[in-house]
Order: C-alpha cells, then structure tokens, then sequence
C-alpha cells in the first residue's frame, strides 16, 4: 500500500476540522495520542493500516484520495463533493451525474464559440 504522508495529513486536517473537532477530540475517537496525529498532519508519520483504515472509516472518506497523490486532494471544494457523493442513493448519484455533464457539456460549447 503507498501512502504519501502530505496527502493523508491534508485530507485527514480537512476532514477534521470539517467536523470542527480539535485535535485532541480526534485523537480520542481515533485513540490515538495527540501527538501523533499532530505527526500525521505535519506529514512527520505515516499511519498504521488500522489508524489509516479507522480515519477513513470515521471520515467516511475514499481511500483514493491518499492512495493516488495525482489527484488534487488539496482542492477543499473536491473533498466536500467527494464526501457528500458517499451519501447519495443511486437516483440521486445519476441526477449529479446527468447534471455535470449537462455543466460540462455548456462550458465546451462557450469555450469553442471563443
């Protein structure tokens, strides 16, 4: 498993304070030490499998945004969708989808008619 210590720190950071919890509250739901996950979102550690496994869990977060560092996880607004997604039944997920294709499909014809 590659884990890339900036993306799990950012996205784990995002994610908490998302749900506006310190760190120590954090810490105590994880049960892990506030030092080490003040590590872990200073890039210093890399989590075990079960604390990487458990945050995700808690966060209801995908995998792929630590997993695959080529994405932007970063982006604020990406992760909020990201996370909301994991919400939506499947009638709702094909009304996001048809809706941002019908967004993208706009936007191309404004960017040709440029």
């Amino acid at each position: 498993m590659a884990l890339y210590p900036q993306q799990f720190g950012t996205v784990l950071k995002n994610a908490r304070t998302d749900r506006k919890l310190t760190q120590e509250e954090l810490a105590e739901r994880l049960d892990i030490s506030v030092s080490y996950l003040k590590d872990l979102e200073r890039f210093r550690n890399l989590p075990s499998y079960e604390i990487f496994e458990r945050s995700i869990h808690y966060f209801n977060i995908s995998a792929d945004m630590v997993m695959y560092p080529d994405r932007d996880v970063t982006d604020d607004t990406y992760q909020k969708i990201d996370r909301l997604l994991t919400h939506c039944d499947e009638k709702q997920l094909q009304v996001i989808l048809a809706t941002t294709e019908a967004l993208l499909s706009v936007s191309e014809k404004f960017k040709k008619a440029e």
